[in-house]
């Protein structure tokens, strides 16, 4: 079993145990929070969806996350708040998580490769995390997913 495989059973399990749901908004994770979850039997019964707003604009569109957020730029702490509280607020779900960030290779909103947030959203407070990975593109969005989920099973 992966890492990612343990972390997302024992979510959709702790999920189950308390009755809640989950939902997420991912950008640089690309989808793969969703898909790890969604990879466990049962998970339908705790999560309610996620949607993936790589681009800018879809982040305004899909998430409508206002413009003064983007002050800050797309990669940072305030767009992986908005996000996580813009698709809680969706979806009426318990708990959601979102990434933002740069996987690299070059520097974005000049912004190093490997800066990453992730937002989880509970019922009760907000948590958010920053990362400084190192790797290339592909075990960055690994390592954020895997840290994503690794906070909302901290939150549960």
């Amino acid at each position: 079993m992966s890492s990612l495989n343990k972390i997302a059973s024992d979510i959709v399990r702790k999920l189950k145990e308390k009755q809640k749901t989950f939902s997420t908004a991912e950008s640089c994770t690309g989808g793969l929070i969703a898909s790890s979850i969604t990879e466990i039997p049962g998970a339908s019964k705790v999560f309610l969806g996620g949607v993936v707003v790589y681009a800018t604009e879809m982040k305004k569109r899909i998430l409508k996350i206002p413009d003064e957020v983007f002050h800050y730029g797309v990669i940072s702490e305030e767009m992986a708040e908005a996000m996580a509280r813009a698709i809680k607020s969706i979806t009426v779900s318990d708990y959601s998580i979102s990434t933002t960030g740069n996987l690299g290779p070059d520097t974005m909103e000049e912004k190093p490769k490997g800066l990453i947030y992730i937002a989880v959203s509970t019922p009760e407070k907000l948590c958010i995390k920053e990362l400084n990975l190192t790797g290339d593109r592909l075990s960055n969005k690994i390592k954020a997913t895997e840290e994503a989920l690794k906070l909302l099973e901290e939150m549960l």
